[in-house]
């Protein structure tokens, strides 16, 4: 090992180790899964978005695809807190998927041609 080339009197006095301490995640992070309801609201929102998005030239199909991704996530049983009864906000999520992505296939095959 070679010596240091920095003077004495300008060395760092922090001599902590950090690679030898455990790895804990800082106190801010608070991670937990995301439950099955919180699938079906995002299934939602990006279905929604999905139609208002439509004529951003493939924007709305994007997302009308995560959102009916989404949507089928939050029908895995496996997912935390899945309730099979109660997926209403999943199936109008899957719902606005498909919608979006067939006003952004319709707008796509309608504006191609005119570009």
């Amino acid at each position: 090992m070679t010596a240091s080339t920095i003077p004495p009197h300008e060395q760092s006095d922090n001599t902590d180790n950090t690679e030898s301490r455990a790895h804990t995640p800082p106190d801010w992070w608070d991670h937990r899964p995301i439950t099955s309801d919180e699938y079906s609201d995002m299934a939602l929102m990006l279905g929604a978005l999905s139609i208002l998005t439509f004529w951003m030239f493939g924007l709305g199909i994007f997302l009308g695809a995560a959102a009916i991704g989404t949507a089928l996530a939050a029908r895995r049983p496996d997912t935390p807190r899945h309730d099979p009864g109660d997926n209403t906000a999943g199936i109008v999520g899957i719902l606005t998927g498909i919608a979006g992505i067939a006003f952004g296939a319709v707008f796509l095959t309608a504006a191609l041609p005119h570009l």
